[in-house]
């Protein structure tokens, strides 16, 4: 049962990683609030950097929530997943 799981878990985040690679640094959910992920030279991410970024939410979880809460406090409001991808979350102008 938990292999079962965890196979699971796995794929999704295969579909994550390809989605925002391939998706110009967006998911579904980053588009409709208007934010995407970029590089730090404001470059389209590369599959290595999604899928670094998409590891960086474990240590997110790791951390006890404080990768992510960390935005309020770091000057470039960039979560432990951000740094570890070197990459930053913009708001798309409209």
């Amino acid at each position: 049962m938990a292999a079962r799981h965890l196979n699971r878990l796995r794929h999704w985040f295969w579909l994550f990683t390809l989605f925002i690679s391939w998706n110009g640094g967006q998911t579904l959910g980053k588009a409709v609030m208007g934010i995407k992920v970029v590089q730090l030279n404001n470059t389209p991410l590369s599959l290595w950097q999604a899928f670094g970024r998409q590891g960086g939410y474990s240590a997110g979880f790791a951390t006890g929530l404080l990768g992510f809460i960390q935005i309020y406090w770091d000057p470039n409001r960039q979560a432990i997943q951000d740094k570890v991808a070197d990459t930053l979350v913009l708001k798309i102008s409209t």
